[in-house]
């Protein structure tokens, strides 16, 4: 009599019916929070990769000019910027124009221009900020000019689980001017340009 009770009972446990739904459940949950966390990964390097290849682009842009730049040279710079990144945040940039001097071992700043930003968290760089740029800046012989090129653009990850925050990815160029010794600003007071540092 107990076997024939508990015959059923062994049936039940040796059937493998159902499983696979079973192991549906458990795992579409899974694979669901993994690719929507490779897709948000995905699109932070996008934005990566985006912003780096147009600082490059700008950079290339700014090496070839052999005019002054007219004071609103940069926001247009900006604009580019933005077209290139297709970034639905505000871009910044920041140009600014460095020359090496070797008798006193220094590099002083020409000159530097931000567009983008509230302007508290992204300023101009001045003397007494270069070191925040120095290490960018490769050896350079005496007298030379070399043009830094820093962007940043916004980013908002899709999920918020995935560890990444909302934030600005920065990317630095430094190039050469190609066709001239400098790159020169219209400072915009009684046609004065900024080309050099004071040696």
């Amino acid at each position: 009599m107990l076997r024939l009770l508990l015959s059923p009972l062994r049936r039940f446990r040796r059937s493998e019916r159902g499983s696979l739904s079973v192991e549906f459940v458990l795992v579409v949950p899974i694979m669901l929070f993994a690719y929507g966390g490779l897709f948000t990964f995905f699109d932070a390097f996008r934005v990566v990769n985006l912003n780096t290849r147009a600082s490059y682009t700008i950079a290339d842009m700014l090496s070839r000019e052999d005019q002054t730049l007219p004071t609103d040279y940069i926001d247009g710079m900006n604009d580019v910027l933005s077209v290139l990144t297709r970034s639905q945040y505000e871009t910044v940039l920041r140009i600014t124009v460095v020359q090496y001097f070797a008798d006193d071992d220094e590099v002083r700043v020409v000159w530097s221009q931000v567009d983008g930003g509230s302007g508290e968290f992204i300023q101009p760089i001045t003397q007494a900020t270069f070191d925040l740029i120095e290490d960018e800046v490769p050896v350079m012989a005496d007298s030379d000019v070399n043009i830094v090129v820093e962007t940043w653009s916004g980013f908002v990850p899709m999920l918020n689980w995935t560890g990444l925050e909302p934030q600005y990815f920065e990317s630095v160029v430094v190039t050469r001017p190609r066709f001239g010794p400098t790159l020169c600003l219209d400072s915009g007071v009684d046609d004065e340009e900024l080309c050099y540092a004071f040696s």
